[in-house]
């Protein structure tokens, strides 16, 4: 056998300069003879384009290998050796399971969003993606995901397990948000998370949660001699144990905002289930806090929030079993607004169980729907080939509570337009009869039922249709399904169950019965 392809065989993926040495010990061939033969490999051999390693090394690799766990572990150990941004951002991806959603890219990859002399999030994408390993995937329920290259379809079996994950980071985020802000650690009302309006961020770089901190030991004096607070900045993730490789991305963002000269001390929190050995050694090396739900919450929030992702993936294959959504509102309970971030989204998967049953024979979650200058999100699309398409908001507040007008008005005013504009540009529903339906379980306010009932009967019916479901019709619809878990489920957390007037037997003393 060619011995470079016996090498990389034996030893995975390497750099040209590591075959070469290989050769010079092995075979006792010169440097220069050496480095001339690892040129001329054919074969099998493959070498990476697009990515040139110090003294102009190359990585090479067997076809065979693309892709495989071995290949990236080996590239993004090379590049990271290098202290390449480009090993950084594949190490944070192999730590999620070679995929992200695209708006988190720039929080994992630990790179800062703009800073002379450094490489952007979007550059990094950009020639990485140009080098054939990186690429942009649609998810269903997550949306646009940046991933490592694997083949067709390798992703598509992650959507519901990346979906529930996702959900149950949020969840823990405002958990975090929630410690932070009663310990007196974070500004109350000035507290980011990912997800929201703005991206949270200390100095240049974009995290999942970031506020200031006026603890006496973190605030400094500026060049006017006033107060300039300190801050807090926090990455989660739920996934697989933390690895050295896996933490190396979010070390590398915490250094780099250490050495920036306007930026006052930062208190670098990163949230995971559990950390290995190196894992742990380097963030504390590092002076960086390595935190576990349990270590902030204690147990009982620890595993609501590990039972809570397994809940999620079978409500997404359509088991929901009411109990264990009680279960789950009563151990987050202590978390302010988790049950409020759980009831939406126990509504939305009743929902889409509903419309698979009811309305369409393709159901998706959470579609991004994109024309030039805009984009809206439908949590439901129902799609019946040759028949129509139904995209449905959902909105499973408290019955107790009241849909906001300004909540009410962007889906008419914004999210309707703008997905009608989108499906008419698409090759496959352009010619579908389109319908809107705005499913909440509150009641809407007299100024949005106004502008509700103005708007449906000025829009050509040829053009799309929007109709209400509220929680009344709702509850009709649901039962229709005759399914008990769904009816179930519906009535325990979105439906108001009025007290009956407590009956006394006509003799009783009611003296018996303090006021």
């Amino acid at each position: 056998m060619d011995p470079i392809t016996d090498y990389l065989e034996t030893n995975g993926p390497s750099l040209t300069s590591e075959v070469a040495q290989y050769l010079i010990d092995t075979y006792s061939l010169t440097p220069s003879a050496a480095r001339k033969r690892v040129s001329r490999a054919g074969g099998e051999v493959r070498r990476l384009a697009g990515i040139v390693f110090p003294h102009k090394a190359r990585f090479l690799y067997l076809q065979q290998q693309f892709g495989s766990p071995w290949y990236w572990e080996s590239l993004a150990q090379a590049l990271i050796e290098s202290n390449s941004a480009y090993g950084y951002a594949i190490a944070a991806l192999r730590q999620r399971g070679g995929i992200v959603p695209a708006k988190q890219f720039p929080t994992i990859c630990g790179a800062p969003l703009r800073q002379q002399r450094q490489l952007s999030p979007d550059t990094i994408f950009e020639r990485l993606s140009d080098a054939k390993l990186l690429t942009k995937v649609t998810l269903s329920g997550v949306g646009e995901c940046i991933a490592l290259i694997q083949e067709e379809g390798h992703y598509e079996t992650q959507a519901d397990h990346m979906r529930a994950e996702l959900l149950t980071e949020d969840i823990l985020l405002t958990a975090v948000k929630d410690w932070l802000r009663r310990l007196g650690i974070a500004s109350f009302g000035q507290v980011a998370l990912r997800g929201g309006e703005k991206t949270p961020q200390v100095g240049t770089f974009a995290w999942d949660l970031s506020a200031p901190c006026y603890l006496g030991h973190m605030v400094r004096k500026g060049p006017d001699g006033k107060a300039k607070p300190g801050f807090v900045a926090c990455d989660v993730f739920l996934g697989k144990d933390m690895t050295g490789a896996g933490v190396a991305p979010f070390i590398r963002k915490c250094l780099t905002l250490r050495s920036l000269p306007k930026i006052g001390p930062c208190m670098q929190i990163l949230v995971a289930n559990r950390f290995d050995h190196d894992a742990f050694l380097l963030l504390k090396r590092h002076g960086i806090i390595p935190a576990t739900p349990k270590t902030l919450f204690g147990e009982e929030v620890a595993e609501a929030l590990t039972q809570l992702t397994s809940v999620l993936i079978n409500a997404a294959h359509a088991i929901i079993d009411p109990g264990q959504f009680d279960d789950l509102f009563r151990k987050l309970s202590k978390i302010e607004g988790a049950a409020n971030q759980l009831r939406g989204t126990l509504f939305e998967y009743i929902a889409a169980e509903v419309a698979r049953q009811k309305l369409a024979t393709e159901v998706s979650m959470n579609r991004i729907f994109k024309v030039p200058g805009s984009e809206a999100e439908a949590d439901i699309v129902a799609v019946t080939p040759h028949h129509g398409i139904t995209l449905i908001e959902c909105k499973g507040y408290s019955p107790r509570a009241t849909i906001p007008d300004k909540l009410f008005k962007r889906w008419l005013e914004h999210n309707v337009p703008t997905c009608y504009a989108a499906i008419k540009q698409h090759p496959d529903w352009k010619g579908l009869p389109i319908s809107f339906e705005f499913w909440t379980t509150a009641p809407l306010t007299d100024e949005s039922m106004a502008l509700f009932t103005k708007a449906k009967s000025s829009i050509r019916p040829s053009r799309y249709t929007i109709d209400l479901k509220l929680g009344p019709d709702l509850l009709g619809t649901i039962k229709k399904t005759r399914n008990p878990s769904l009816i179930t489920a519906f009535e325990k957390h979105f439906v108001k169950i009025e007290r009956e007037p407590e009956v006394f037997p006509e003799n009783i003393d009611l003296d018996m019965f303090p006021s």
